[in-house]
């Protein structure tokens, strides 16, 4: 019972913070037309009767299509607390279904974000200092490895610090490979955002001087948060969305797209609520606040 209450107090005090900040919270559908893309999720895609025909819908990975679409026509700060769902996802800190919290915030960076991020910190009595690392540096400190987004000189640089791979392992693999590896270390005296990410990881984030102008943060090992400098050109975005559902029976969303005709300059971010509140609570798994039967 203790838990439950606490977790009820928990998201209050998520929805005062940006409340008291003066975003507005929004609600969008679960059940959407179109699924979101991204490379490293899958959408679960469910058959639906309306007004007597059978259609195809996917639950939402995450609001995000959903929200920018509000941007896009209301152009003001918002944030939501939703429920999402990710098909194959198992383990400790995984789920198919979880809480996420999404926010948006109108003319800023990603730097303004980490900042927000570590008041949000502060106000939920989690910590009161953090520490940035870029992600070139977070490989060097805890794999011993220069990371390059040439595959060639990647592979070479692994292999010169005695890592293995087979030689059809691409870019990503072994990119993944070891992050997986570095980020136990992450956070671990103090919540650690690491930054800078590869052009070719940039997801939906705006590119400069090289890197994805996005972030992940880190607590005690657990990835807690990303977020990232929107891309808003149309032509980009669109590029990218065909990239991501490339051999994947994914329809596009044009809603989406006719939205980047008219998007606003912002950063956006989402936070995993359930790890969130796992670190703060120090819990083993995120299976313990699948309420009513943990």
């Amino acid at each position: 019972m203790k838990l439950l209450y606490q977790w009820s107090e928990f998201l209050q005090k998520v929805r005062d913070f940006f409340t008291k900040r003066g975003y507005l919270e929004v609600h969008t559908p679960i059940l959407t037309p179109f699924p979101n893309i991204d490379l490293n999720v899958e959408p679960v895609k469910v058959t639906v009767i309306e007004c007597g025909k059978e259609k195809h819908m996917w639950l939402q990975t995450s609001p995000e299509f959903s929200m920018k679409k509000l941007l896009s026509k209301y152009k003001r700060d918002i944030f939501q607390i939703a429920k999402v769902f990710r098909n194959g996802e198992c383990g400790r800190l995984h789920g198919v279904e979880f809480n996420m919290l999404e926010w948006y915030k109108l003319g800023v960076d990603y730097r303004y974000l980490i900042e927000e991020i570590g008041e949000l910190l502060s106000f939920l009595g989690i910590a009161h200092d953090y520490k940035i690392t870029t992600v070139e540096h977070a490989f060097e400190e805890h794999a011993g490895v220069v990371l390059s987004e040439d595959e060639q000189v990647f592979k070479n640089n692994l292999l010169a610090y005695g890592y293995e791979f087979e030689e059809k392992e691409d870019w990503e693999s072994l990119f993944f490979r070891i992050y997986i590896q570095v980020e136990k270390n992450l956070g671990i005296d103090k919540p650690e955002f690491i930054t800078l990410f590869p052009q070719r990881l940039s997801s939906y984030a705006k590119l400069k001087n090289g890197y994805a102008e996005r972030f992940e943060l880190y607590i005690n090992g657990v990835e807690i948060a990303n977020g990232w400098t929107e891309e808003t050109q149309k032509d980009e975005i669109k590029r990218r969305m065909e990239e991501f559902r490339r051999g994947r029976e994914l329809p596009l969303d044009e809603e989406l797209l006719k939205a980047y005709e008219d998007f606003p300059p912002c950063a956006g971010c989402s936070i995993g609520l359930e790890r969130l509140f796992l670190v703060m609570h120090g819990l083993e798994s995120i299976k313990e606040l699948q309420f009513p039967f943990p």
